[in-house]
């Protein structure tokens, strides 16, 4: 096997397959459960389309890097409007995610009177 490694095709074969090894073991690593906390401010009576609804939010998340992330959730409202709530997560540092709400109206019911929109903005911080 050295007498092959001495040629640069079979060298460059070996460190490429042990390359593609060590990635591989990266993407299989197990992700790392985390615990994320919404610190914003909600308009009194507001209706809010939030995974944050029963409390803080659990997410695996692979690597030491926190990600974007992007939730949508979707509801038929008693104002006779179907509505989706997407809340999306920009990193800020190793701990925090600057956290955007809106809504946008996808269809109503004839003669439906939409509630107004309440998009708002605040941090998450990330605890293990």
């Amino acid at each position: 096997m050295q007498q092959a490694l001495t040629f640069p095709f079979y060298r460059s074969l070996a460190v490429g397959g042990l390359l593609l090894a060590l990635s591989v073991a990266q993407f299989r690593a197990k992700p790392e459960v985390h615990h994320l906390a919404l610190h914003a401010i909600a308009q009194p009576g507001a209706l809010y389309l939030t995974v944050w609804d029963h409390g803080d939010v659990s997410v695996a998340i692979s690597g030491k890097t926190l990600v974007p992330l992007r939730f949508e959730t979707r509801a038929l409202i008693n104002d006779g409007c179907q509505w989706l709530g997407t809340e999306t997560l920009v990193p800020l540092d190793s701990r925090r995610y600057a956290y955007r709400y809106d809504e946008t109206i996808l269809a109503c019911e004839p003669g439906a009177t939409p509630y107004l929109k309440t998009p708002r903005t605040g941090i998450v911080t990330v605890d293990d």
